[in-house]
């Protein structure tokens, strides 16, 4: 994938990298909040650091599969384009969500709609590619 699509990669290390630093954040929670592991229940601002983290994984899920088809389907760049809003996303939602649940929806936004585009453009592709095969 890396040499076909090194936008596409780039953005997908990134987004992992996201991934990784909401996981050491978690630590980090545990400590100051002394919520000692496998407890996931602890202070609301604990929660919150867990909860970003988490709903960080489930998103990956669906962001991940979605990219590389896109990318497969549109090309490099395009699928890079969209894809990148995903990592920015995450990063603002894990902030806002931080800070306060409520401040949650704007990264939450960002991250989805890209991942939405990622996945509704995959099918278009697919849809194309069947339509032109039968």
């Amino acid at each position: 994938m890396i040499a076909a699509y090194p936008l596409s990669s780039l953005v997908v290390v990134l987004s992992l990298f996201v991934y990784i630093w909401a996981a050491l954040r978690v630590g980090k929670a545990r400590a100051k909040y002394n919520v000692h592991a496998p407890v996931v229940d602890g202070p609301p601002e604990f929660q919150r650091v867990f909860r970003a983290h988490m709903n960080t994984l489930e998103q990956l899920v669906i962001f991940l599969p979605a990219m590389a088809l896109f990318a497969s389907a549109w090309g490099d760049p395009a699928a890079a384009i969209v894809g990148i809003f995903w990592p920015i996303g995450r990063l603002l939602y894990a902030l806002g969500y931080f800070k306060a649940a409520e401040k949650r929806g704007p990264g939450f936004g960002i991250s989805f709609l890209s991942s939405v585009i990622l996945l509704l453009g995959a099918l278009a592709a697919l849809a194309r590619h069947l339509t032109e095969t039968l």
